[in-house]
């Protein structure tokens, strides 16, 4: 792989990294961030045992940033994102009334 394709399959691995933190209380996990580079680069299926070790080390990496920190960074590199994900909270159907749970 070259150092400019690597460069950006880590910047990629690291913003979907921050994004699952962010949406489970600062802790990422490996699996669903797996499943996002394959679904965006279906390319690298191929390669999955490869890019595996990079992701479990960059989720690492998210791992160890407080939560606070790991926003600053979405924010900063990646504010669209946000936008995105807000817009599709408020997408969403409202509790019914008067269902059990």
């Amino acid at each position: 792989m070259e150092q400019k394709e690597s460069f950006e399959l880590r910047e990629l691995i690291r913003k979907l990294a921050l994004l699952n933190a962010i949406r489970h209380d600062g802790k990422a996990q490996t699996g669903p961030v797996i499943g996002k580079i394959l679904g965006e680069k279906p390319e690298l299926r191929a390669k999955v045992k490869e890019i595996s070790s990079l992701i479990d080390e960059v989720v690492q990496e998210v791992n160890s940033l407080s939560l606070n920190e790991q926003k600053r960074i979405v924010e900063e590199k990646w504010p669209e994102i946000l936008i995105k994900e807000r817009i599709e909270e408020e997408k969403r159907l409202p509790p019914l009334p008067n269902a059990n749970k």
